[in-house]
């Protein structure tokens, strides 16, 4: 118990007494001999988490770091992070048991490579509680288990701890059906698992299965605390380890399942916030990537084609006021999907800009430098948004 310890997992925590307790227990069953610590970051829970901290017998080092008031759960993951003694940090939630060979699986990834990010698989869900406010959905995916009866109390064991014991939980765990998994696994059938051939690969970059070395994410200043509302403080970092020139890659034999819950967001109103606040940080076209995964109208495999194309670009000066322009054009996405109206002096119409030039621009992208589909994406939506064909403007 003395050794340094050679991995970090960083758990930040808030009102999850009880699943956190699960996960904390699903650590004390890892296989391993590599070193590791678990530091807890508490975000302010009035829960009864910290005494339950104080009281858990764990086989690990452990440290548990109180934050009086919850100011995010940036802030919450950036002050364990300080404390962290390890080379490598796996990121953990408070909601998610861990396989018995987490760890060590994490770490050989690391083994050999400085520059990784591990992905584990992150769709995998399980009921260990329920709670009475449970929305309509995970209410009928309980009934359609056969896991809820009438009048059940919050909080009722829906898991034994011996069924995490004993493995059971990943036999009775489930795959989360939903719109944003459905994507994600369409790209990996496209662009498969090692994620080279993938220009937005932190997209995968899930804190609550992933794992990066720390000087890295010390080099990037952590997580951005600017980042308070729910959710994309994962994704935020991600990106800067993606622009810092790291490889990504998502393992899917790395396996976490997340105890299902009420969820976290409190309105969709978050969710528009957080996408303007990535816009605007990343408000240049080397971050096209960023804009068209938060608000482009396109397919993944298009937004991949448009990406390359638009790096493609960028290597030639001559292309800066069409790739300006095109940013431009998906702003107006942006604005139109959280609903934002421009003032009429901010438009972007068909008056103010040098639609000839950029047409001129569009021709010689596609016919020297084989930029089709960037190029077919700029003239649909300037055909959508300002209401007019980009190579017939010499009718205006």
């Amino acid at each position: 118990m003395n050794e340094k310890p050679k991995v970090s997992v960083i758990i930040p925590s808030y009102n999850a007494k009880e699943r956190l307790e699960g996960s904390l227990f699903s650590l004390t069953l890892q296989e391993t001999d590599i070193p590791f610590e678990v530091i807890v970051a508490d975000n302010g829970s009035t829960d009864g988490t910290m005494e339950m901290l104080e009281n858990i017998e764990v086989n690990f080092p452990f440290k548990k770091v109180r934050i009086p008031v919850n100011q995010g759960i940036a802030k919450g993951r950036n002050h364990a992070i300080r404390e962290a003694e390890g080379d490598l940090l796996i990121f953990h939630d408070s909601d998610m048991l861990a396989e018995p060979r987490f760890i060590e699986k994490h770490a050989e990834a690391h083994a050999d490579r400085e520059d990784l990010v591990i992905c584990g698989v992150c769709w995998k869900r399980i009921y260990r509680y329920f709670y009475t406010a449970f929305d309509k959905d995970h209410m009928k995916r309980l009934k359609k288990q056969g896991l809820y009866k009438r009048k059940m109390e919050d909080k009722t064991p829906l898991l034994s701890l011996e069924e995490v014991e004993n493995g059971a939980f990943l036999e009775k765990s489930f795959d989360l059906q939903s719109e944003f998994i459905d994507i994600l696994k369409d790209i990996l059938n496209t662009y498969h698992y090692d994620l080279g051939s993938y220009e937005l690969p932190w997209r995968f970059f899930i804190t609550n299965n992933s794992s990066v070395k720390r000087k890295h994410v010390m080099a990037l200043g952590m997580f951005d605390e600017n980042i308070v509302r729910y959710g994309f403080e994962d994704y935020d970092l991600g990106i800067r380890l993606h622009q810092l020139g790291l490889s990504f890659e998502l393992r899917e034999d790395i396996m976490s399942v997340h105890q299902e819950h009420p969820s976290n967001l409190t309105s969709f109103d978050d969710i528009k916030y957080n996408i303007l606040y990535m816009c605007e940080k990343y408000n240049n076209i080397d971050s096209i990537d960023v804009h068209l995964a938060f608000s482009g109208p396109f397919s993944h495999t298009v937004t991949n084609d448009i990406v390359k194309e638009v790096r493609q670009l960028r290597e030639n000066s001559a292309f800066d006021d069409l790739l300006s322009y095109f940013l431009e054009l998906i702003h107006l996405i942006t604005e139109r999907n959280v609903g934002i109206k421009r003032d009429k002096k901010d438009m972007l119409t068909a008056k103010h800009v040098p639609l000839k030039k950029l047409a001129e621009a569009a021709q010689l992208a596609r016919q020297e430098y084989g930029c089709t589909v960037l190029v077919e994406a700029i003239q649909g939506l300037t055909k959508e948004l300002l209401r007019v064909d980009l190579f017939q403007v010499d009718v205006l």
